[in-house]
Formats: structure tokens, sequence, C-alpha cells
């Protein structure tokens, strides 16, 4: 599908929108920023960013997808900041953002980075006290009159942000405030209550794919990387059809964009020199017939480019991991999060044990590489239930493993229970909304039946029993692809060697809560 059809399909999205949301009445610039890393909500001890753990970074695919809506739907100008990568200080936003002198900022805010978000909208108002200062991102699905309440911030938008913050541009460029339309909430009017308060796009299709060229494609790499080459993300799918107590993620019907939009935004992604992709959809694989249309896509183009993806262990399909690999497809993440079986069935993961074993057997056999990730310290988790998922993730010949101590989100049904309960006796998530504190840690986890200590001693025992056998490191060392993968991946565990024979916890680039 032509970008003229992109754009048709967005408009036809639009015709019962009021005229002032439409069509802008002068053009804007429009500064749209993922904030830094600085004084990020911690994992019970100092972290560091993601760039000094050897991780890399990856583009911001939310703010991405609204530039290139503004972008390719008005006449307004934008330009995007990804402070992250560069590392810059707030300093240094303010500066490009003065020199750049927008009508309207743009800030993403996640609860993880809601200190950051906060500070960079706040030095921005104060030096740039006419522009328009709007706030989106997952951060804003759980506190949007928190957020709407800050002083500084003139409005905020709740859900998808493409079709509201163009229509927020398109209002201020006719100087108009309409607090009608579904997910833009101002200032003046408040936080509509539902149904208004969400918007959720129903047409991917219709919508511009993101432009990547908004951002230095050279600022993207990845430790899990086979390449050495630049990496980019994708969504090819929102929502989640699955309802785990510890992910905020599942407040919506999963919609998916078609195999053809997916084939062509490979196909751009590979005109651009990128080489891997991670393909950020909660469930990649379940629209299965989907799946198959965009793997032959894939064949037949030919790009050669790598990609991955997450997905579920349960009803894993051996011709359709085949299918993926022949695609293109090199490595699959799977959320098993415990080896005790009533541990799964507390957290309605709806997985077993078996099916996990089963999952990854099969994905190793059709030749991908296969990330399991674990988490410790979950609804009535006991020691013995910790102890068997150590036991688990060595037993079922995982390539990497992912061990965290489960940290209860806002949004959750796990932090409302553990509220309900008394084991989180004060709702801190709300405090941290209203009052943003730099490098917040949460007060309290799940400790109904094992301390925090316990947690990260078990994690810390996971990491060393998982990681440094003798037999995993020598099978790692001999089949990493290139010299530059074996010195990113020798630097990742050097640092979990240190931290495990420091006694602290593993330092963590996010928490594991947007995952199947």
């Amino acid at each position: 599908m032509g970008q003229k059809e992109f754009l048709l399909k967005a408009q036809n999205a639009l015709e019962s929108a009021p005229t002032e949301m439409m069509s802008a009445g002068r053009p804007l610039r429009v500064l749209l920023i993922q904030p830094p890393l600085t004084d990020r909500v911690q994992s019970f001890v100092p972290t560091q960013n993601e760039e000094e753990q050897g991780i890399g970074h990856k583009p911001p695919q939310g703010i991405l997808w609204v530039a290139s809506t503004i972008k390719y739907m008005s006449p307004h100008d934008v330009k995007v900041i990804d402070a992250q990568p560069a590392n810059m200080s707030y300093d240094d936003i303010v500066a490009e953002a003065v020199a750049y002198n927008p009508d309207i900022v743009g800030v993403s805010a996640w609860t993880d980075l809601w200190y950051p978000a906060y500070i960079t909208g706040k030095r921005i108002k104060e030096a740039l006290p006419d522009c328009h200062l709007s706030y989106g991102g997952p951060h804003l699905g759980i506190y949007p009159q928190e957020t709407l309440d800050v002083p500084f911030i003139d409005s905020v938008i709740v859900g998808d942000g493409e079709v509201p913050f163009l229509n927020l541009c398109n209002l201020i460029s006719n100087d108009v405030i309409d607090n009608s339309f579904p997910g833009l909430h101002f200032k003046d009017g408040g936080v509509k209550p539902y149904p208004n308060t969400l918007y959720v796009h129903g047409d991917l299709d219709g919508l511009p794919k993101p432009d990547r060229t908004m951002l230095p494609v050279k600022n993207y790499t990845s430790v899990m990387s086979r390449k050495t080459g630049y990496v980019t993300t994708m969504i090819t799918s929102r929502g989640c059809p699955h309802q785990c107590t510890f992910c905020k993620l599942n407040f919506q019907k999963t919609l998916a964009r078609s195999a053809e939009s997916v084939v062509e935004e490979f196909r751009e992604i590979a005109a651009l020199g990128i080489c891997e992709v991670e393909i950020y959809d909660d469930t990649f694989t379940w629209g299965r017939e989907r799946l198959r249309k965009i793997c032959e896509g894939l064949i037949e183009a030919d790009l050669g480019v790598e990609w991955a993806i997450r997905d579920r262990v349960n009803k894993p399909d051996p011709e359709l991991l085949a299918l993926m690999y022949k695609a293109g497809c090199r490595r699959v993440n799977y959320g098993v999060e415990s080896g005790a079986e009533h541990v799964l069935k507390r957290i309605k993961k709806r997985i077993t044990p078996d099916e996990a074993r089963q999952a990854v057997k099969l994905a190793k056999e059709a030749g991908l590489t296969v990330v399991t990730y674990f988490m410790f310290g979950n609804m009535d988790e006991t020691m013995e239930d910790m102890q068997k998922t150590i036991d688990f993730a060595l037993s079922i010949n995982t390539d990497y493993a992912e061990f965290s101590v489960t940290i209860p989100y806002a949004g959750t049904e796990m932090y409302e229970e553990a509220l309900r309960e008394g084991i989180v006796d004060h709702d801190y998530w709300r405090d941290f909304a209203r009052e943003p504190s730099p490098r917040f840690t949460p007060p309290q986890v799940i400790e109904n039946n094992v301390t925090l200590e316990q947690m990260m001693a078990m994690r810390n025992k996971a990491i060393r029993q998982f990681y440094f056998r003798p037999k995993y490191l020598a099978r790692e060392a001999f089949r990493q692809a290139s010299l530059g993968e074996f010195l990113r991946k020798a630097r990742m565990g050097a640092r979990l060697l240190q931290y495990v024979l420091t006694k602290h916890a593993i330092p963590r680039a996010t928490q594991s809560v947007y995952r199947n």
C-alpha cells in the first residue's frame, strides 16, 4: 500500500472531526521529545544507563508514529529529539528547543521515566513560556488527571496519540480550544470521563508508517545483535488479548496492521541500511494467517534483514517457526516468569512449565535463538518456588535468561490486589505521579512470603548459576558470529559478574511488565 492510500484512509478516519481539527489555520513548529534516562525509577540499587550497560538504544516508536502523522498529514514542521542515545542533559534539550522555538512541545511519559519527563517539560516551559506543552505515553493511561494537574502542562493525550495530537496541532493553529475529541484533554476542560478518556485508533493501516529518517539511524544498536550494524524496532499490532496480573497493556483489544503494510515497512528499513529489527508486539504470532503472509512476503522480497519477536509459549507451531526462520527471524523472546505452576496460575499467565519447555525446544530446532524471562517476588511465591524457577531455567536449554525482581506497577491487577490486601500499605505510585522525585525506588514489593533481600539473593544466584557455568561460557565464546558481538557480550558478562560478586542486584534498563 502506497503513501497516498495511507493518507486517504487516515483522512477518512477524521471526517467526523470539527473543521478546526481537520485542517491547519497556519503552519506551526512542533517538537516531540523522548526524555533522558537521568534520575529514572530505580530497581532497589543504583542503575546505569543503557549505553553504560552495553545494551544499546532503540528508536522511540511512539513519538515516531506521532511525528510521522504530523509530517505527512499536515503543513506543520516537526522535529524529534531522542535524548537517550546522545546522553543529552536537560540543558542540552532546552538549548535545542530554544533554537527551534516550537509552538507546541510534546513529551513522551513512561512511569519509569516520569521524573525526567517532568523535569524536561518544566525546564522547556520556563525557557519557552508561550509554547503549548502536551504529554502523552503509557503513564497518561494511568494518571491522566494527575498529569494534567501539573501547573506547567497545558494538555494531555490518553491512548493512541497520532490523531489526537494532530487534532491538537490543528486546533492550536486555529487559535481554538476544543475539549470534545476523545483522548485529547485540555487544562481548562479537564480529563473527560469514560468513554472519551481514551482514544484507540481502529485502523493502523490508515496511519503513515514511522519515518525513521527523523532520527539518526546510527544512534541505535543492540547487545543482542548478531551483526555489526544498526537496529530498529517495529510495531505491527497494538493491544494484548491476555490478562497477566503484572502487565498494564491489556486495556484494549488487539488491532493488527496488514501483512502488506508490514512487508512494505521492512523494505523501507532495508533501504536505510538497517540490518536488524526487533518487533515489539506483545504477541506477534497471534494472527497465524497474517504471520504466514508476512513471512511469505519477506521471503519473496529477500531483503537480508534479520528480525526478532516476542511470543507466548503455548501452542507453538513447528511449521510456522520454520517459515519465520526462512523469512529472517533469528530470535524469539518468551515470557516464562516462573517454573512453579501455581505461581503461573496466580499471575494469570495461562501457560505451564511443560508448554514453556516444548516451545523452547521447537524454537531451537527451527534454528532460533531463544531468550526467556523470569521474575522473583510474585504473589504467594515462596523460596521453594523461586528455586524451582532457577532449576527450570537451567533445564530447558534456553540461550539467554533474564531474571528480575517483580515490581508491582500502577495500573496492574497485581498492584491493585497488593493495595487491597495491605501488602502495599499506600498508593506510592499515585504519590510519585503527583510529586515525582529523582531516582525513585518503589518502597514496597510483594513480600507476603519472601523478603526483598531474599528475592535479590535468589536473582543473583540465578544469574550466577545460569551464566557462569563453564560449559555455557565455552559455548557462547564459540558461537558468536563476529568479534564485535563477542566483545559486546563479554562486556555485559563482566558487569553481571561484578554485580553478582558484590551481592548487588543486577542493573536493569526496564522492568518486565510489557511482555508476554
